[in-house]
């Protein structure tokens, strides 16, 4: 473990911080692709996300050239998985990435990081504690990861825009240079329910936007990614499972009423449970225990024109029991 003394001499200083030199994170990502190789790239994140191949080449190609990319998608689509496995991927930096949680209460300083003017005063500005830097400071020649970018406030996003304008942070009259490519989320939902984005913030992301997939990649992500949740237990999830889970969810997405369909997260939810509950009682698991799993884990992600929790609960149902009469049919051919 390490020392007080040790983890202090980690810390940067601001004397070192004001000296940076200018890093170019565009060249740094395309020397990582041309040494891996492209095919190598998307083989290691087929292992975490299936079906975003194309995604990833859009989100590659912009990063290569300089640009930073805004991915948008249904919730639990795997919007930031897939910017993290990139990053872990490319690995150009040490840490292979910084991530911020953003949130409407985020001030500016805690993305810049600011001087803390006590122990400034008392033990000098080059303390380690003067200056704690922030993620904008301490993404300086890597990727920033933004999760939920739009909840920013506008205070927040000028201090984001001011670095991605003029690569610098400045702190109390210090100018710390700052290069970095950005990776942010947003769900389409909420694109502008929070904070909608500056023109000049915006203008400056290329925007991939993650469509909701079919019923037949819906199946094999549900059935990949629920086996490998089991796999601990010695369970695999069964077809009929996948099938109606993922007929539910394209029947549910489909229907205009309805305004954020099911997300894949919470099928996996669904699912796993189902069958961790069945394994508990030392049974199989049943279509019953499915939708109870389906309606409890999916009646605060699904939003719709319901005038009550209780209609939404039995509009889930229905569409249940529609999902499984359309495998019963399937399954009698």
């Amino acid at each position: 473990m390490a020392s007080g003394k040790e983890l202090m001499a980690l810390l940067p200083r601001l004397s070192d911080l004001v000296k940076r030199e200018e890093i170019q994170v565009n060249k740094l990502i395309a020397d990582a692709i041309r040494t891996k190789g492209v095919k190598k790239i998307l083989t290691e994140l087929e292992r975490e996300l299936k079906g975003l191949n194309d995604i990833a080449m859009d989100v590659l190609s912009s990063l290569a050239v300089g640009r930073h990319v805004l991915i948008m998608g249904p919730v639990g689509i795997g919007k930031t998985t897939l910017a993290e496995t990139l990053a872990e991927i490319l690995h150009i930096s040490e840490p292979p990435y910084i991530e911020v949680a953003c949130h409407s209460h985020m001030t500016a300083t805690e993305l810049t990081g600011d001087i803390d003017i006590a122990v400034a005063l008392q033990a000098g500005l080059d303390h380690p504690l003067a200056y704690i830097p922030g993620p904008l400071v301490m993404a300086h020649g890597g990727i920033l990861i933004l999760d939920e970018i739009n909840r920013l406030n506008p205070y927040s996003q000028a201090a984001l825009l001011q670095v991605l304008q003029e690569h610098y942070v400045f702190i109390r009259g210090f100018k710390i240079r700052s290069d970095f490519l950005v990776i942010a989320t947003s769900n389409p939902a909420e694109y502008s329910g929070v904070y909608e984005l500056s023109e000049a913030l915006a203008d400056r992301m290329k925007v991939v936007e993650i469509p909701y997939p079919d019923k037949d990649l819906l199946k094999s992500i549900l059935s990949w990614k629920s086996s490998l949740y089991m796999e601990h237990l010695g369970l695999k999830a069964p077809d009929a499972l996948t099938e109606v889970t993922a007929t539910f969810m394209t029947l549910v997405a489909q229907d205009s009423n309805i305004e954020v369909g099911p997300s894949i997260r919470s099928a996996i939810y669904a699912i796993t449970t189902a069958m961790s509950r069945a394994w508990l009682e030392g049974r199989e698991v049943s279509l019953n225990d499915l939708k109870r799993e389906i309606i409890s884990n999916m009646v605060n992600v699904v939003r719709g024109n319901f005038a009550s929790e209780t209609e939404k609960k039995d509009y889930l149902a229905r569409k249940f029991d529609e999902a499984v009469m359309m495998y019963r049919r399937y399954s009698r051919r």
